[in-house]
């Protein structure tokens, strides 16, 4: 199947026959209708009855189904919406809470006749891979910095995407705001806003390299309002353009 260049919400049916394949791109399967069993990258388990499956790019997977069945299937560009690594740390297979399940119910009354709406797709997938990320088991606890400056800086660094507040970064240091900033400028010679902006171009430069996202997906994956906000940040700041960092793979 090739790879879609942006996510795509659509809900289909399976035969009765097995079947093995990998693909370059992230799907995510969850029922309406009978189940679907499969076997991804050694895990085995049955999509139907309360729980889905999160299929990451390039692991072999088979399935076979078993009667009647339905369901939507979300096939979502390998790079954009959250860090390739945040999906390869959650299960495959997932169970359908009451939160997931009213997203689901969403999903099939709008995908029922066709397509979803790509707008509609990019926030839904968005949305979703999201929160199996958040439902995964925290990791293991590692050593807390001693400068609380590191604890802010982890935090831009894994959100860059979103709009965050000078008083969020302070609570992740747990300082005041008033000194926050002034230990985050000694400790970085940059405002908050400033290097926000940095790492969100150091990102986008990433997807644009990687040419598997569209410009408006990439604009939007990494916190802008649109590419035309893109473009621009990327010549007042670095001197260049989306084309030229394309070009430059």
């Amino acid at each position: 199947m090739a790879s879609p260049h942006r996510p795509t919400v659509s809900t289909r049916s399976y035969d009765g026959h097995e079947r093995r394949h990998a693909h370059d791109h992230h799907q995510i399967v969850l029922p309406i209708a009978g189940t679907l069993d499969m076997e991804v990258g050694g895990a085995c388990g049955r999509v139907g009855d309360g729980r889905g499956v999160l299929v990451a790019d390039g692991v072999p997977h088979s399935f076979r189904s078993g009667g009647a069945n339905r369901f939507v299937v979300l096939d979502v560009p390998a790079a954009g919406l959250v860090p390739e690594a945040a999906v390869r740390a959650c299960d495959a297979f997932f169970a359908i809470d009451g939160a997931l399940d009213g997203l689901v119910r969403y999903l099939v009354a709008e995908a029922a006749d066709r397509p979803l709406d790509p707008v509609l797709a990019h926030h839904s997938a968005g949305l979703l891979l999201r929160a199996l990320e958040t439902r995964q088991p925290p990791p293991p606890a590692s050593p807390v910095s001693r400068d609380p400056i590191d604890r802010a800086l982890a935090l831009m660094a894994e959100r860059c995407g979103e709009a965050l507040t000078v008083a969020e970064l302070a609570e992740a240091a747990g300082l005041a705001p008033s000194r926050f900033h002034e230990r985050f400028r000694a400790r970085t010679g940059s405002t908050p806003a400033r290097l926000l902006a940095e790492l969100r171009l150091d990102r986008a430069e990433a997807l644009l390299r990687d040419g598997r996202l569209p410009l408006a997906e990439v604009a939007l994956a990494v916190g802008f309002s649109d590419q035309s906000a893109l473009t621009r940040s990327l010549r007042r700041r670095r001197g260049t353009t989306p084309g030229a960092v394309r070009r430059s793979r």
